[in-house]
């Protein structure tokens, strides 16, 4: 168990302030950059920096809450921080069996659920139950219900659950780009100036280059990013959505997966956004249903 003071430890892909506010904003929070974990298998070094630049945005934001530790190994800046900590349900197996670890050697004084997911894990098992057979169909459906998205009553709108079909359209016949207004695209601070310095002094093995950054790693540019799609490039994106431009890698993409992994973006939050576009009318369903 912990006391209500006890801190709260945050991966890198719990950044939302729906795990730092709200009950718990209060509480300080740890932050960890672990070379360990950054040069565990060779990664693209764009991925590296937004990592490490959502880090230490999210301190910088956190203010005197927070309290950001460099270290070989997250046990190393556990040990140094010298409190118990809470953190979140990692998103992955491995991370799971390493915060058990953590936890019987006392560094870890208990574990949340993540709110940064639309279903918790208690709410897919649920949902799973005895089936011997899953599909995404299946759960794509229950899930609509569940959360009342593109529902009239207990039917999807206009009668239809899927509109693949419209969505498999191939570029126009000539062009090299796709007609629509660019991407909102983030603006490099000093932070992520220093960011790619230090990726430079660490000398890991990678692959790619990093800069200019092109993704959203704060909730403020995550709300801008997701404001900016839904508003001038969804009503394009569905018809489009599995085809590729070689001179236009971005198409009418929204570029939400990366907030929406490091958690500054809620994915409930993106879907009632285009929903409310649908209901007013500046995007067609198809556009919002894919």
């Amino acid at each position: 168990m912990s006391s209500d003071d006890t801190p709260l430890w945050l991966f890198a892909d719990q950044l939302s302030p729906r795990i730092y506010d709200g009950e718990h904003a209060h509480r300080d929070v740890l932050l960890i950059e672990s070379t360990s974990a950054l040069g565990r298998r060779r990664s693209h070094r764009q991925k590296l920096h937004l990592v490490l630049s959502a880090l230490r945005h999210a301190a910088t934001d956190l203010g005197d809450r927070a309290t950001l530790i460099r270290a070989g190994t997250y046990t190393e800046a556990l040990r140094s921080y010298g409190r118990p900590v809470l953190v979140c349900e990692p998103t992955s197996h491995a991370a799971e069996g390493f915060v058990a670890r953590l936890r019987r050697d006392g560094l870890v004084a208990d574990v949340l659920p993540t709110p940064t997911f639309a279903l918790g894990r208690a709410e897919f098992s649920a949902w799973a139950g005895e089936r011997k057979r899953f599909r995404l169909e299946d759960f794509y459906r229950q899930q609509r219900r569940r959360f009342g998205v593109l529902m009239d009553g207990d039917d999807p709108v206009e009668g239809r659950w899927n509109f693949d079909t419209d969505n498999r359209e191939s570029p126009p016949k000539g062009a090299t780009t796709l007609d629509v207004p660019p991407p909102w695209w983030p603006v490099e601070d000093d932070i992520d100036a220093q960011v790619r310095r230090d990726l430079d002094a660490l000398g890991l093995a990678t692959v790619g280059v990093d800069g200019p950054r092109l993704f959203a790693v704060t909730p403020t540019e995550a709300d801008e990013t997701l404001r900016r799609f839904v508003a001038e490039r969804l009503p394009q994106f569905g018809r489009y959505e599995d085809a590729m431009m070689g001179a236009d890698w971005a198409m009418a993409h929204s570029l939400l997966s990366v907030p929406l992994n490091l958690g500054v973006l809620h994915p409930l939050d993106a879907v009632a956004a285009a929903e409310q576009s649908y209901r007013d009318g500046t995007a067609p369903l198809a556009a919002v249903e894919g």
